[in-house]
């Protein structure tokens, strides 16, 4: 599968971490085993995230990551999906859960991707076993 990285908002370049994003989504992948389609991670900003948020999910707020499955054919076939993740919603959870920015860039990457694995969060215990799954995949990048 390729996975493409793509900076549309300004971040440091220890948070620059193109190889890293994409293991981060690969770990989250993994059970799926595809071989074929296209992943892609967009880093942006607050104010574009807040507008897709706005435009695709009729929430008017910024949040950390938005993940879309474009699994058209219901196949091993292109195109996958896209991952919006937001760096200054990531930068703000990174403090106040006293870890790095790229520890939470990771984290948030492999919870968009275990999204498109077909991972569920809508309930508190979903949301607690996806959590520790992603932390798991950011500790073991980091």
């Amino acid at each position: 599968m390729q996975i493409n990285v793509f900076y549309n908002a300004p971040l440091p370049k220890r948070c620059r971490a193109t190889s890293k994003y994409k293991a981060a989504a690969r770990a989250a992948l993994g059970v799926l085993k595809r071989k074929k389609g296209e992943l892609n991670i967009i880093i942006v900003s607050g104010k574009q995230m807040r507008r897709i948020n706005k435009q695709f999910l009729n929430h008017d707020y910024v949040t950390d990551v938005i993940s879309f499955g474009y699994d058209f054919c219901g196949e091993d076939k292109e195109p996958f999906g896209d991952i919006f993740v937001c760096f200054e919603q990531a930068k703000k959870q990174a403090l106040e859960q006293k870890h790095g920015a790229l520890f939470e860039m990771l984290t948030l990457i492999a919870h968009g991707a275990l999204h498109l694995a077909g991972h569920n969060d809508n309930t508190d215990k979903l949301r607690t076993a996806m959590n520790a799954k992603a932390e798991q995949i950011a500790k073991l990048l980091t």
